[in-house]
This record gives structure tokens, C-alpha cells and sequence, in this order.
């Protein structure tokens, strides 16, 4: 393994993603990344918090793509990192990205069971080395349904079950912005996963799903692609909280506050979910630990877990923040972003209700929100960038000194408290009143 300290500053790194082998500097040292295929027992994710103390700061994230990162390494304690988490045998994923939900297999909500076509895209991929050609950040998503929501995830390649025998593919982005090129059947949705990889991997190590076109897709899927399309209905999910599996089986679903916890307090939600009886845990979307067990043992670990400050439900507001580690973990922030979020959730929580984002990145790279969102602030070398219903990389509405960062977000908290109505949510508020009349409260205090 090579790793080198390098000073890195904004979107020099864009496209690189950390790995167990090869580490990403940052600005509290290097940091390594695991991805699981399978659940885990509250033991084995134990000793990942044992090791992330041992070899780095004692700080975990769990991205909003259920991988585990851990900070604050040197280029020795990386390479004994790597030892250790190896010898745990933990079920780690290798090479290409294929992501499914972390109940995969327990679910009996799900449309259709995802792990055989995953699998398949899995191994043909490793056996043709595809992810040393494709691009870093490549994705493939097999979505089943059920309880877990993967539709806000960018994925190059998008399977989205129709029901048991057919699956829509879509290609580039979030699922609501995909291009929809057509039904397979399901046996041949693998191969066709694989050829389209195949010849982005053809074209070169930038090329993504979303430079496929139409005829591009057509030419290769011939006859196996059914020329028509359906609306696949996507059902309101919650993403934390109890989740009810089978008639044996449950879910809690929780989440450390914007993704990063020290291995301290995971390591005691874990102890306390092993003297519940939980089974086993999964990291999943939304920055989320899935913990599966019996009812009772599910609920009283939620119940735990609330009073150990974990986000539990969609109506904490910290689950409407983005945010990523900014300063100074991150050596391409401008800006403490953590610390700005926990001013955000007490500042303004009736205005995150659930029904926006509010994307606060460090730098232009948007790494915790790569979509838009109706409220993205980001750090640059001027100030604090604004852009109403966009993404962080896009030309600010407005950049505000970095002295009013936390006003800014209280003049939001005023305009909400003045101009909402009865029933009405804050997205529809903020729509409602428009970019310019957002702006100008950001831009001068009301008092």
C-alpha cells in the first residue's frame, strides 16, 4: 500500500474514493473506507470501533452509502489497519460498487430479492477486472423496495424491480433524473448490467452511465430490452425507526448525528444491542446502522439509542442536514460545517420538517449531497456560498462574509417564523417566496 501526506486544497481529489488498501489524506490524516455485502454481528462492528481507536482518532463516519471511514490514520497505522480489519474475515466488499439494500434477504416488503442478480454482476465484474477500468466513483444499484430507499443514491446503473420477473434500467444520477432506457427480464438483467460496463470501461476511465444514450443502450441490449416503461411506484419510507421484516424478524434503524461518531459511543450501542439479543447490523443509506432482531430487542435498542443522542426518526432535524467533515478534518474545507449544522438544528428546527435538505459542504465538492438541494451552502475562499435549489458546485446566489455564518442561517430562522402559514411545509414556504426574497434575507439582518 502506498499512501503519501500531501496537502490537497478544493476538488483536487474529486472522482477519488478512499479504500482499506489505498487511503485519501485529509486534514486530520489519512482516511480508509470498508463496504459490506452482508450484516455483521454487533461484536464484529465492536471491533471496528476497537481499531479506529487503536490505529486512528477514535472517529468513525458512516457515509450516506452505508460505507464505515476511519480517521485521523498515518501512513503506518493505515497499513496496520488494513492487517487487522482483514483478519475480523468480515463480509467486505471488493472492486466494483454494487449496492443493494442492507436487508437484503429479510425484507418481506421488497418487490423482489436483489442478492442473486448482485452476485452475479459481482463476480462476472471481478472476473474481468472491470473496476481497475471503469471509473472511481462508478455505481451500479439493484433496488428490490422494501423498507430501505435507494432513489436519492447516484448510481451510473439502475435496476429497479417491477416485480419478480422485471426490472426497469436506468442510467446516470439520482432515480428521479435517470435516464429510463427500458424493462428487462430478469434473467437477463445481469449480463446486460455487465456489457454496459463493459463498454464504459471501453471508452475510458471518465466516462460514466450518464454518457449512455438511448441508441448507445439499444445497440447493445437488441432485443432483450422491452420498449416500454413503467412508473414503478416508490412508497413513502421512513428511513430510521422500527422497521417490521418478517413475523420473526424486525429492523431499528438509526444514525449517528450527521454521520460521524466516535468509536466510544458506537462501540456502547453496540455492547448494549449484544445484551439484547440483536442478530446482526448492517450500515446502509441515509448514514444509517440497520441492527435486525427480534421486535422487543429492536425497539429497546431505538429507545437506547434516542437517549444516546442517535438520530431515530425522520422528524429529528438533524436528518434534514447534509453535511460533510469540513474544517478541519477535511483538508479542502473552508469552512467548520459540524458546527454550523448543530447551530442549524437548534436554530431553526421547525423549518426542518422533513420536506427539504440543508446541504452544508465545506467546499464546492458537495461530497455529503451530490444532488440538488433547495438550501446548499458551501465554504470558498471568499465566504460562505449560497445557491437556492442547486447543487454546492453551481454559481452561488450570493457569498456572505465568513463572520455571518451562523447569523445567515438565524435571518432564515426569522424569514420562516414571519412568512409561514398555517399546513403549509417549509419547502412550499421556501418555494413559495422565491430566490430573491431568500437572498435578501440572507444578505442583511431584519432587525
Amino acid at each position: 500500500m502506498s499512501a503519501h501526506l500531501v496537502d490537497i486544497k478544493p476538488f483536487a481529489r474529486r472522482g477519488v474514493c478512499p479504500a482499506l488498501s489505498a487511503p485519501m489524506q485529509t486534514g486530520d490524516g489519512l482516511l480508509s473506507r470498508v463496504a459490506f455485502t452482508d450484516g455483521m454481528s454487533p461484536e464484529d462492528l465492536q471491533n471496528l470501533c476497537a481499531l479506529a481507536a487503536l490505529h486512528g482518532n477514535g472517529l468513525l463516519d458512516i457515509t450516506a452509502r452505508g460505507g464505515v471511514q476511519f480517521r485521523g490514520l498515518t501512513v503506518k497505522s493505515a497499513n496496520a489497519l488494513e492487517v487487522d480489519v482483514l483478519a475480523l474475515g468480515l463480509p467486505l466488499r471488493q472492486g466494483l460498487a454494487v449496492e443493494t439494500s442492507p436487508l437484503a434477504g429479510l425484507d418481506d416488503t421488497t418487490i423482489a430479492d436483489t442478492r442473486a442478480i448482485v452476485s452475479r454482476i459481482s463476480d462476472a465484474a471481478a472476473a474481468l477486472n472491470l473496476h481497475e477500468r471503469l471509473a472511481a466513483k462508478m455505481s451500479v444499484i439493484v433496488d428490490g423496495g422494501g423498507h430501505v430507499q435507494m432513489l436519492d443514491l447516484l448510481a451510473d446503473i439502475r435496476l429497479k424491480a417491477i416485480d419478480g420477473d422485471f426490472w426497469q434500467l436506468m442510467l446516470g444520477g439520482a432515480e428521479a433524473k435517470a435516464l429510463k432506457a427500458g424493462v428487462l427480464r430478469a434473467g437477463d438483467a445481469a449480463a446486460i448490467v455487465i456489457e454496459l460496463l463493459v463498454h464504459l470501461a471501453e471508452k475510458g476511465p471518465n466516462a460514466r452511465g450518464r454518457d449512455l444514450d438511448l441508441e448507445t443502450v439499444c445497440g447493445i441490449c437488441g432485443d432483450r430490452l422491452i420498449e416500454r416503461n413503467v412508473d414503478v411506484p416508490t412508497t413513502a419510507a421512513v428511513p430510521y425507526g422500527f422497521m417490521r421484516l418478517t413475523d420473526d424478524l424486525s429492523a431499528a434503524a438509526l444514525a449517528p448525528a450527521f454521520g460521524q461518531i466516535s468509536a466510544e459511543a458506537l462501540s456502547a450501542l453496540c455492547r448494549k444491542a449484544s445484551a439484547l439479543g440483536i442478530i446482526s447490523v448492517r450500515p446502509g443509506p441515509a448514514h444509517g446502522l440497520f441492527f435486525v432482531g427480534r421486535e422487543g430487542a429492536c425497539e429497546a435498542l431505538l429507545s437506547h439509542a434516542q437517549q444516546a443522542g442517535f438520530v431515530i426518526g425522520a422528524d429529528d432535524p438533524r436528518s434534514s442536514i447534509a453535511v460533510c467533515a469540513g474544517e478541519p478534518a477535511c483538508a479542502s474545507a473552508f469552512i467548520p460545517t459540524r458546527d454550523l449544522a448543530n447551530h442549524a438544528a437548534v436554530e431553526f428546527a421547525a423549518l426542518l420538517d422533513g420536506s427539504l435538505t440543508l446541504h452544508l459542504s465545506g467546499c464546492g465538492k458537495g461530497c455529503a449531497h451530490p444532488t440538488s438541494s433547495l438550501l446548499a451552502f458551501s465554504g470558498t475562499a471568499e465566504g460562505l456560498a449560497f445557491t437556492f435549489s442547486g447543487r454546492v458546485s453551481d454559481i452561488p446566489d450570493v457569498i456572505l462574509p465568513f463572520a455571518e455564518q451562523k447569523a445567515a442561517l438565524s435571518r432564515l430562522a426569522r424569514l420562516y417564523e414571519k412568512e409561514h402559514k398555517p399546513g403549509e411545509n417549509a419547502r412550499t414556504l421556501l418555494d413559495r417566496l422565491g430566490r430573491q426574497k431568500i437572498v435578501a434575507a440572507l444578505r442583511q439582518d431584519d432587525r
